[in-house]
């Protein structure tokens, strides 16, 4: 589960971050302020394709008409320039130079800087500035320019206070020249307070405080300070011995010089520049392309200020603008082999061709950087890019590497071919943790793009131990969090999802080196949970102490803050898939033997899966059984999907399963007490206790409180509930202990239901390192307690209690539309960290939903459904996503959802960044109707058409190394491309195989 992590970025990505951090200054409005430009100083280079004017080394249009004829729509870019901020002004870069031609036009001289700031911020000495008095401070600056310099003046208060600060160049004891001054009015207590300067160059300062009214004055530190100023502090215009006011110092230093060509040649103009860096040897920054653009909303209009609808490259990436809207930043940059491309919103696209050109971007509320680079990212003390922009008439059209679903619905399509490239297409990696090598697998195994490939070397690179068991992480054997130092961190379905990730990649390429490479691995990869997790017996059981599947343990899986473990159930449908695929490896390989014993286990599995997980009670797949025998079942969709999708449940149970989803009500509980914890966190030594009275004025069930460590694990204590209050011959409900306890968990007694009235939760025998969130603040009918008193240091402690579920409404998919509710059930408890404060269905795992979930829910509805009840899913998917936000960008989403990695309150729910799987949604057309699956031997195609339509297929398919089309009709199948050109007929539920040996 994403957590709101970024988890995978491209080295080019890591590259761009580090030395585009400047891009943000050029979007944000952190920029130096601009200097307008003489009309000498400004240069033009226009034809009838594009208009290019600048000066002082940027260009301030470029201004395109597709046509030719001269008819320029507005300005696409605001401004370029070489390098990632923008000091391209007669302030900082004066001394430029250009010579134009009709055609070409040179610029050199240009300056490439980077910020310089001197601060010293450490206080503890403020100093009263009086009436008729000055205070200053004399400094060295050693940066090429600066053009802003402040200090930190308090007030004590006041809110009335005024005074004059000046700058001069010199110093009290030499002479003093004044470069310029200002009123601060009014003083901002402790504030930081500025001069903007014109551009001064290295040398001796000095800044004054004078013509004070109020009570103004002026920070200082007393003895050393960790920054040298260069100078000494001044009381009217005397030294001050030991003392140094805070200052701060903002300029720049010159770090390269630059030359910049740029030449047209009809509709293409050739941008070529060359860097000398002055200093050490760097990367290149590349170019800034500034446009316009509206952060808020959803309109991707180009009325509306947006200038690209998308951007893709030519080896198949691709960034929709939708995903980018009420972000700060790219999720991931778009790169291409030779070329990227920007579709316009209006009548022109722009392509960018270069070496491994690369595209990033950053965003404000009307402005958008994009950073442009190409070659190399490594170092080097010599810089020379050449990058041509080609004007094309505005297209629809993409490189045939995108793979593109075709039906007789043309519009259905057209969405779906969409969809899938925003969702599969615009989230990469060098590499991923094994919880996404399956559907990472589905999704883009069967395409030429670079994300299949690097499917392989994900895999390639994963490590075992020596028992077998898959590393979770690419660098580690557990999942990133909690701390592995302290806890068995280990997600024990990376195996399964590697075995599965490695057969499906192998029956889409035949890569036999990859092959020959990945089978021993395979096979210690199954044998780990045959042998050492007891699955012989048919059901995987994981022995480890912190998965032990109670509440509050770790979870097992890539649903990160559920405390699957032990028996657990989505672990056993990805075993039962990845028998399968290892037999149908080893037949490959020629273990006909093996692949039987394979498949015999895999009959046991499925046997026991549908007698230790069913619930026949609620006609569903529970979630995990734990160490104790307890069973754990919020009614988890995602467990009952993606094991249907594998063919687990009998037909009988698939139809009470997709009954319940279809027409079943959510189960809702809300607390009858819930005092949440303040910044206190009181520790409880031994032989004491801690304790909260509470009032409870309704029935209720449970109660819970919530207690860190501060970061150590392994205390032990007693939690004890008493029906009145201590001292007042209260009266003991239940207790329980709890033992190996750390931080965030929340422990809870469970009780027969309690009347109402007022209740007293006791901890004691405490051992290891305990605390109890506390607050000062008062509510009523609730105490806190310390040793059985009332504590003077607290007024409450964190404590919940809670009733039965009820029954809520029939919203399981209507709540999203999207997708199904993760979860039905409200779970309090069954997490990792403490979820009580969060309401239902802002949590993803808890009544949330995740936008991948669909495409299981697709395929299994065509498998066990009909493809009618599958497309009707998926067509409601699609009106949804056809909604202005196409279900992507930071939150809001356009129905107001809360996203993951949105600011707003909640994350509800997941759609794109950092859910690369959502592009299993799109994908699930190619399997649930089209019924197309690569196995080692062959290419089998099992169509599955709804009613609605008569044909169904998809372009651009790489099987074998050729690019084939495959179109399904209610009868044929016909597959061409590539010396491919083969058809046949087929009954309904049969399968049409195209041998591998054939081609």
């Amino acid at each position: 589960m994403g957590n709101g992590i970024m988890r995978f970025r491209t080295n080019r990505r890591t590259f761009l971050q580090g030395a585009g951090g400047g891009i943000l200054l050029a979007a944000s409005g952190l920029a130096r302020p601009q200097q307008p430009a003489a009309a000498s100083e400004t240069y033009q280079l226009t034809n009838g394709y594009v208009s290019l004017s600048g000066a002082h080394g940027k260009l301030t249009q470029f201004a395109c008409d597709p046509s030719g004829a001269g008819k320029f729509e507005p300005s696409t870019f605001k401004s370029v320039f070489v390098g990632a901020t923008d000091f391209f002004d007669s302030r900082f870069n004066a001394d430029v130079s250009y010579t134009a031609t009709d055609t070409k036009l040179s610029i050199t001289g240009i300056q490439l800087p980077s910020a310089s700031t001197v601060k010293q911020d450490q206080v503890g000495s403020p100093v009263p500035l009086s009436t008729g008095h000055t205070l200053g401070q004399s400094f060295t600056a050693s940066m090429y320019r600066f053009s802003k310099v402040g200090a930190q003046l308090p007030t004590w208060s006041s809110q009335n206070s005024t005074v004059t600060m000046t700058l001069y160049s010199g110093t009290p004891d030499t002479a003093l020249t004044e470069i310029t001054r200002r009123e601060i009015n009014p003083v901002q207590d402790n504030g930081w307070a500025y001069l903007d300067v014109p551009a001064q160059p290295a040398g001796t300062y000095y800044m004054e405080l004078s013509d004070s009214t109020g009570t103004p004055g002026w920070w200082s530190k007393l003895g050393e300070t960790t920054v040298d100023l260069g100078g000494a502090a001044y009381s009217d215009r005397q030294v001050q011995a030991d003392r140094t006011m805070t200052l701060d110092v903002v300029g720049f230093n010159v770090d390269g010089i630059a030359t910049w060509d740029l030449e047209l040649d009809g509709s293409a103009v050739t941008s070529t520049y060359d860097i000398e860096w002055q200093t050490d040897a760097r990367p290149d920054p590349g170019l800034t392309l500034n446009t316009s653009w509206v952060k808020d909303g959803y309109s991707i209009a180009d009325a509306d200020g947006i200038r690209f609808s998308r951007f893709y490259g030519d080896a198949g990436d691709y960034m929709p603008s939708e995903q980018l809207k009420r972000r700060d930043a790219w999720t991931t940059p778009v790169s291409g082999e030779g070329s990227v491309t920007a579709t316009g919103s209006g009548p022109y696209d722009l392509r960018f061709t270069g070496d491994s050109p690369v595209i990033d971007g950053t965003m404000t509320a009307k402005a958008m950087a994009l950073a442009l680079n190409s070659g190399s990212a490594e170092p080097g003390q010599a810089i020379s890019r050449t990058i041509a922009v080609d004007i094309k008439a505005h297209s629809d059209a993409l490189p045939e590497i995108f793979p593109v679903f075709t039906a007789s619905d043309s519009t259905r399509a057209a969405q779906l071919s969409t969809f899938y490239w925003e969702r599969a297409l615009s989230y990469r990696f060098d590499g991923h943790a094994m919880a996404w090598a399956d559907w990472e697998g589905r999704i883009l195994d069967w395409t030429g793009t670079a994300g299949a490939a690097a499917q392989a070397d994900s895999l390639l690179g994963t490590s075992l131990d020596e028992d077998g068991y898959v590393w979770s992480w690419p660098d580690s054997q557990g999942w990133p969090f909690p701390d592995p130092e302290l806890f068995d961190a280990r997600h024990f379905t990376s195996n399964a999802l590697y075995v599965l990730g490695a057969w499906r990649y192998y029956s889409w390429t035949g890569d036999s080196d990859f092959l020959s490479t990945m089978m021993p691995r395979v096979r210690r990869a199954i044998d780990f949970y045959i042998d050492s997790l007891d699955g012989k017996k048919g059901v995987v059981t994981i022995t480890s102490p912190d998965h032990d599947g109670r509440d509050g343990a770790l979870p097992s899986n890539y649903w990160d803050v559920t405390s699957f473990g032990y028996k657990d159930a989505y672990l056993n449908a990805y075993f039962y898939g990845a028998l399968e695929a290892v037999a149908q490896l080893e037949e490959h390989s020629g273990q006909r033997g093996r692949a039987a014993r394979l498949r015999a286990l895999r009959k046991l599995v499925k046997k026991k899966y549908n007698t230790t997980f069913w619930n026949d009670a609620d006609g569903r797949y529970v979630q995990t059984i734990d160490v104790d025998g307890v069973v754990h079942d919020y009614g988890s969709t995602y467990v009952n999907l993606e094991a249907a999708s594998f063919g687990l449940p009998t037909d009988d149970m698939a139809t009470r399963i997709f009954d319940w989803l279809d027409n079943g009500h959510t189960e809702l509980q809300e607390p009858v007490v819930l005092i949440e914890s303040g910044g206190l966190a009181p520790m409880i030594d031994p032989g004491h206790s801690l304790g909260q009275s509470f009032t409870a004025d309704a029935a209720f069930t449970s109660v819970a409180a919530r207690f860190p460590t501060f970061g150590n694990r392994g205390a032990t204590f007693t939690m004890t509930l008493h029906k009145g209050l201590p001292g007042e011959s209260a009266t003991k409900v239940a207790d329980q202990q709890f033992s190996d306890w750390s931080d965030g968990r929340v422990a809870h007694i469970d009780v027969d239901s309690q009347e109402p009235g007022v209740y007293y939760l006791e901890v004691s025998d405490v051992t290891g390192s305990l605390a109890w969130w506390s607050s000062a603040t008062p509510v009523y009918g609730a105490i806190a307690y310390a040793d059985g008193a009332p504590d003077a240091n607290a007024s409450t402690r964190f404590i919940v209690a809670l009733d039965d579920h009820v029954e809520g409404p029939a919203d399981i998919y209507s709540k999203w539309v999207f997708a199904p509710r993760s979860t039905t059930r409200r779970n309090s408890y069954w997490f990792f960290l403490t979820h009580l404060t969060t309401p239902w269905g802002d949590e993803v795992q808890d009544g949330g939903a995740i936008l991948y979930t669909s495409g299981f829910d697709v395929m299994a509805r065509a498998r066990y459904q009909s493809a009618d009840d599958a497309w009707a899913r998926m067509t409601a998917i699609l009106d949804r996503w056809s909604e202005p936000d196409h279900l992507c960008g930071g939150a809001p989403l356009f129905r107001g959802e809360s996203t993951v990695d949105g600011a707003t309150a909640g994350s509800s729910v997941g759609t794109d960044v950092p859910f690369p799987e959502s592009g299993l949604v799109p994908a699930s057309f190619l399997y649930a109707f089209v019924g197309v699956e690569a196995e080692p031997d062959s290419l089998v195609i099992t169509p599955n058409l709804p009613s609605g339509l008569t044909n169904a297929g998809v372009k651009q398919l790489r099987w074998r190394g050729k690019q084939l089309n495959i179109v399904a009709t209610h009868n044929t199948v016909t597959v061409t491309g590539n010396g491919v050109s083969f058809e046949e007929t087929y009954t309904t539920g049969k399968s049409v195989r195209l041998a591998a040996s054939s081609l």
